[in-house]
Parts: structure tokens; C-alpha cells; sequence
């Protein structure tokens, strides 16, 4: 009988290395792993409930402990950069980002069920923005990272929200603020939209690392001196306010127009109720001749860390698929308002403020750029608010930027 009982003990051992191989060895009661995880602001508590409904419903029974820590898409990428040590499991960046992730190696390449979820459900826009090179390395979840105006429509009338000029004026007749990040510290990717309404262009090439190759910079141009001069009407205007925070319609000096995107637009109806408009950017005039502002559109992306250990990383990709699948992008549309990557969430994701950056009159599809671009581009513009206004100065500026391009390539 105790030989007996002695041979049933030893099985059970001999079994336990196996369950634990199959269930991960539960490090924390009835979990699996436990994982940190990055998301945008708003969308920390929608994220853990996902994660708690894909543990319920995953075939496999793999179930994730996870602390949802709130970081900007703006600032995923450079925190990762910095501290790689500290990079959460699943992170959420933008996706002028891509390049500078890859290049540091912080992204576990993706398997081929992660690839086909990708590519048999999202558009070209959203899968391109998720490539460097002819390589998938992210996890595209929204389509919609551009900027639009929103406007107080007790100030700004209807027939001037399309000109800059006349809606400077209708601010300055009230009194109040036009809110635009035009500055040194991160103001570039709004200030674009002033040299791509001209014509100009900036493209960077990488190689499947990463590495910065090639460009092809035209603002340096006489087109570059003409959005200089789009800028510096707003940049010199007495009702200029160097932000792009929605939060300006309820300032001690309330803004009446603020340049922002989907992430702002709770919070504006909640400021304006009623009184809020949402408008496409407006165009400026120099010389003349009338030039559309061009909002960037990109998507976001949602990456994995490289995993030492082959089953964890192979679930944290499952799990990053269900948190980008359609019905995940749904309810973050529903909860938050961004827009989807997915087609079919796309196709019935409305609202006004998605339906004006998605039918902009200009849009240009958002590549990747050497860090140290974003900064050149915002000295330049921040010189010209205090530069003069004649040709050859502001030549001056765009010739010195442009002379300043080849050392960015890696």
C-alpha cells in the first residue's frame, strides 16, 4: 500500500513541470504573468477592463496581471528611449515614433498571426504607418492622430472659418485668445501644416533598422518664405497664445479658437456646450493668393517589448491583437472618441470632430523624421516671431535650417 501511494506521489511531481510549462507557473494567485502596460490619458481604466475580459475569454486560459500607468503617445517613445529598463510590456506611441523604437530595438518582432490580424483588418494608411521599411513592427489601433480648429461660435462668425486672417480679427474684436502651439517646445508638428500648405515638403527614408538615409527637404524655397509669412500673422498677432490645449476656453483670457484633435474634443464640449464649432483649418493669404493649412494625419500604435521568454512574448502579442481589434477600437471610440484603424470600426465611427479631420480639404500622411527635425523646424519657427518680415531675412532663417539637415542623417 505505501509502495503504491509512494509511485502515486512521485507521478504527481513528475507532472508538476509540465503544468507549469502549460499555465506560465502562476506568479500571483490565479494569474499568469504580470505586465505593465502604457496607454494615453482617458483610456487607462477602458484598457484594464479589456485586459480583464481577454483573460475571461482567451482559449488558451492565459490571464494577465496589469498595471495600466498613463503616458502620453507624445512621450511613450522618448520615456522608452531613455529608460529601457523601464519600458512597459505593451506601449502606446505615435506614429512618427516608429523609426527611433526600432532603431533602439525596443519592439519584439511580430509573428505571423500578429501580421495577418494587421494587415486583413486594418486600411494601407494604418498598415504603412506601422512599417519601416516593407516590415510590420506595430500594432496600428487609430487613424485619426491630425489637428482641426475648435471655435466658440459666439465669437468666430460663419463666414470666417475659413481665413485666418478674418478670424484673428473676430478674436481680436472680442477680446479673446487664438490658441496654436507655434513654440520651440514641441510647436513643430503644428507648424508644419504652414509649409505643406505652400507646396513645400520634407520626406525621410530608413533603412529596416531604422537608420535615417535620405530626405528630400524643399522648405528652404520661396514657398518656405511664403508659410514663414502665413506664421508670422499669427506668431505676431496680439491674440497669438502659444498652446493647443482646450482647456484655453475656460483660461482667465479664454481663447476663442483652439488648433487641437480628437483627444480634446470632450473636454471642448464640455467648455462651449452649445457655442462649440468644429471646423477644418482655415487658409491664410500672402500676396493675394489664398494657402490651405494641411493637418498631418498618422496613427497610433501599440508595441510589444522584446520578451525573453518565448511563451510571454508570444501572449503579450495576443493580447496587443485583442486590444487593437475592432471591437476593442469601437469601444475606445465610443468611450474616448478616437478613430479606428480598423475598417469595419471605421466605417461607423462619426462624430463631428473625427468627420472634419477625416474630410479636410488637405491632409498629409504623417512619415517618420529624425528626432532632432522636430527641433530644427521649431527654432526656425521661433525665430520668425521675432525676425522681420522681408524676403531675404526669412530666407535667411530657411537657409539655415536647411543647411543644418545633413547631420541628422544617421
Amino acid at each position: 500500500m505505501k509502495k503504491r501511494a509512494l509511485i502515486i506521489l512521485l507521478s504527481i511531481l513528475m507532472l508538476i513541470p509540465i503544468v507549469c510549462v502549460l499555465s506560465a507557473c502562476d506568479k500571483d494567485g490565479d494569474y499568469d504573468y504580470e505586465i505593465v502596460v502604457w496607454v494615453g490619458e482617458g483610456t487607462d481604466a477602458l484598457t484594464q477592463k479589456q485586459i480583464e475580459r481577454f483573460n475571461e475569454t482567451n482559449e488558451d486560459g492565459i490571464k494577465f496581471k496589469a498595471k495600466i500607468e498613463i503616458v502620453s503617445e507624445s512621450k511613450a517613445a522618448g520615456n522608452a528611449i531613455s529608460t529601457p529598463a523601464s519600458c512597459a510590456d505593451i506601449f502606446c506611441f505615435a506614429q512618427d515614433q516608429l523609426a527611433r523604437v526600432v532603431h533602439s530595438n525596443l519592439l519584439c518582432k511580430l509573428n505571423t498571426a500578429s501580421v495577418t490580424a494587421i494587415t486583413s483588418t486594418c486600411d494601407d494608411a494604418s498598415v504603412a504607418a506601422a512599417k519601416i521599411g516593407d516590415t510590420i513592427c506595430a500594432f496600428p489601433f487609430t487613424k485619426d492622430n491630425g489637428y482641426f480648429m475648435y471655435y466658440d461660435k459666439r465669437v468666430v462668425k460663419e463666414e470666417h472659418i475659413g481665413s485666418l486672417e478674418d478670424i484673428i480679427e473676430d478674436c481680436k474684436a472680442a477680446g479673446k485668445n487664438f490658441s496654436m502651439n507655434l513654440t520651440k517646445d514641441g510647436g513643430s508638428w503644428y507648424s508644419a501644416s504652414f509649409f505643406y500648405a505652400t507646396g513645400c515638403q520634407s520626406e525621410w527614408t530608413t533603412d529596416e533598422k531604422g537608420n535615417f538615409k535620405s530626405y528630400e527637404d524643399n522648405f528652404s524655397s520661396a514657398n518656405g518664405v511664403i508659410a514663414l509669412k502665413g506664421l508670422q500673422k499669427l506668431l505676431k498677432s496680439s491674440v497669438y497664445n502659444p498652446s493647443a490645449e482646450v482647456s484655453d476656453f475656460n483660461a482667465a483670457i479664454p481663447s476663442a479658437v483652439v488648433v487641437s484633435g480628437i483627444w480634446g474634443y470632450k473636454a471642448a464640449q464640455q467648455a462651449l456646450g452649445s457655442d462649440l464649432g468644429v471646423a477644418p483649418l482655415p487658409s491664410f493669404t500672402v500676396d493675394g493668393k489664398s494657402y490651405q493649412l494641411v493637418s498631418y494625419l498618422g496613427s497610433k500604435l501599440m508595441g510589444v517589448k522584446p520578451q525573453s521568454d518565448a511563451y510571454r512574448a508570444a501572449y503579450l502579442q495576443k493580447l496587443a491583437i485583442f486590444l487593437t481589434s475592432e471591437e476593442c477600437q469601437r469601444e475606445r471610440f465610443e468611450t474616448v472618441g478616437w478613430g479606428p484603424s480598423n475598417i469595419k470600426a471605421a466605417a461607423d465611427a462619426t462624430s463631428p470632430a473625427l468627420d472634419v479631420l477625416l474630410k479636410q480639404a488637405k491632409t498629409t500622411l504623417q512619415g517618420q523624421y529624425p528626432t532632432n527635425w522636430w527641433a530644427k523646424l521649431d527654432t526656425m519657427v521661433g525665430d520668425a516671431a521675432t525676425s522681420e518680415e522681408d524676403d531675404a531675412t526669412l530666407q535667411s532663417l530657411l537657409t539655415t535650417y536647411n543647411n543644418s539637415l545633413n547631420d541628422l542623417k544617421d
